[in-house]
């Protein structure tokens, strides 16, 4: 579908070519080189008037556009149209029409507006004069200087006056007019179309304007860069909060841009999408190829004990405190398990949607496990490998963890609560997930560490920390750096 073209038009938009072929600005009244006469004095000397206003000289010339159609010419926008004609549909052209009290009101730019139109009428057979429509400004009395009045004004009219299809491109051109008024409409435009809109932005060429041509122009740049920076400070709060989901739908539409310059970022914020999903190893499988992975942690078991611990801090940072519970329980929960099916793979059963099985050959290693497997009368040949037996098998198979503060907070009043938050309505406090791992800790640093001692107990690895051992906190660093220090061209 082709593209809706809206304009805002300044004093400065349009040339006059005079008797000896030269163009001239009709609006550029500053002197030249300070004794000079200014292009527009030379367009009114040409034409033969005496002291006149830009509205009272664009006026003039709208009444004469027959006899001087071929002499006049959009120099900012004119170029856009010349090549971009066959993909626009309809065109708003923006001008100020002010009340006779307003000051400003010599410089309006209704006629100007006028002329362009004729412009564009006769010189694209596919434009009609239907298709060309002229908003006015400030007949109303709204001041095209006053920031606020603007923006009302703006999203008035983006609702009311220019009719925009939903999958049409919003092509914009704000170089006319005051600044006011063009910031206004870019923010009420992109607040209301996002990335739909398209800016171009112009350069003035004297040299080239005084041969007739209009001025270079370039684009269209993506709408959104302009919002860029209040973007990435969106963007950085809310990985702040490890909000992946939300930064990658924020950024979304600046992945989609040819040449951003984003590089990774979109593969990695889904790798910590995946992570905060607990799917650690797409998680891995997405982050690998572009952040440093240690070999100590490659083709381990236990890696991912460490990230749901860790998992576990980021829901507590989040307020989520229920999901921190049961987080820290898990990641200790599961290394046991991982630890067993590493350790003892000839006696340890999987089977599917079941907790694994440990074989009775295990009594060969540790006979003072014989209890668990005996019923009246027999020996069971395999049992489930949970509750009293896993700690039973932990306890004689790494004998420290039988006298361990830790573990004995997770076999105790850690299990406790995660078996309350699990069959019961409600959740707990913060105080309350740090109690849980005992009464001796009281607060977050403190919790870590009795999660952390536990794993490393199992692994026998040294860790300092949760951040130390977790692959997830190297990728956000690597995606809170990266979005930081990108910049979005204009």
């Amino acid at each position: 579908m082709k593209a809706v073209l809206i304009a805002t038009i300044g004093t400065r938009d349009l040339i006059f070519q005079i008797a000896s072929g030269s163009w001239y600005n009709i609006g550029d009244d500053r002197m030249q080189n300070g004794d000079i006469i200014g292009e527009q004095a030379e367009v009114i000397s040409d034409l033969g008037l005496g002291v006149i206003t830009f509205r009272d000289l664009t006026k003039h010339l709208q009444d004469q556009i027959t006899t001087y159609r071929e002499r006049i010419k959009p120099v900012i926008i004119g170029q856009l149209l010349t090549e971009k004609a066959s993909d626009i549909e309809r065109v708003y052209l923006i001008a100020t029409d002010q009340k006779p009290e307003v000051r400003e009101r010599e410089k309006d730019t209704f006629y100007a507006a006028s002329l362009i139109k004729a412009w564009i009428v006769n010189q694209f057979d596919h434009i009609s004069d239907n298709a060309v429509e002229i908003i006015t400004l400030g007949s109303d009395g709204t001041n095209p200087s006053n920031f606020e009045q603007m923006f009302q004004w703006w999203r008035q009219k983006w609702r009311e006056k220019i009719v925009i299809e939903s999958s049409q491109s919003i092509w914009v051109c704000l170089k006319g007019g005051v600044g006011q008024a063009s910031e206004a409409s870019r923010i009420s435009g992109l607040s209301l179309y996002g990335d739909r809109i398209q800016f171009f932005e112009f350069k003035q060429n004297t040299k080239a304007n005084r041969a007739g041509n209009p001025s270079d122009y370039s684009g269209p740049f993506f709408g959104t860069n302009y919002l860029w920076d209040s973007t990435r400070q969106q963007a950085l709060k809310l990985l702040n909060r490890y909000d992946y989901a939300e930064v990658y739908d924020l950024l979304q539409p600046y992945f989609q841009q040819p040449a951003s310059g984003f590089g990774a970022v979109p593969n990695l914020l889904k790798a910590g999408m995946a992570w905060n999903q607990g799917q650690f190893k797409t998680f891995l499988s997405l982050a690998k190829s572009s952040i440093a992975i240690s070999e100590q942690l490659q083709g381990k078991f236990w890696w991912q004990a460490y990230e749901q611990a860790y998992l576990a801090v980021v829901r507590l940072q989040q307020q989520n405190t229920t999901e921190a519970m049961l987080h820290s329980y898990r990641s200790v929960e599961g290394v046991l398990y991982l630890w067993a099916k590493e350790s003892f793979s000839n006696h340890v059963i999987e089977k599917s949607n079941q907790f694994i099985s440990l074989n009775h050959s295990i009594l060969q290693n540790y006979p003072s496990l014989r209890s668990h497997f005996m019923l009246p009368g027999q020996q069971q040949k395999e049992i489930p490998l949970k509750g009293g037996v896993l700690e039973n098998l932990l306890n004689v198979a790494i004998p420290e963890t039988a006298t361990s503060i830790d573990f004995k907070a997770f076999w105790n009043s850690a299990r406790q609560m995660r078996n309350d938050l699990s069959h019961n309505l409600g959740g707990l406090a913060e105080r309350e997930v740090f109690s849980a791992w005992g009464k001796d800790v009281t607060n977050l640093e403190q919790w870590q560490t009795r999660v952390l001692n536990c794993l490393n107990m199992v692994t026998r690895q040294p860790f300092k920390t949760l951040s130390q051992a977790s692959i997830f906190t190297k990728l956000h660093h690597k995606v809170v750096e990266a979005i930081a220090q990108q910049e979005i061209k204009i």
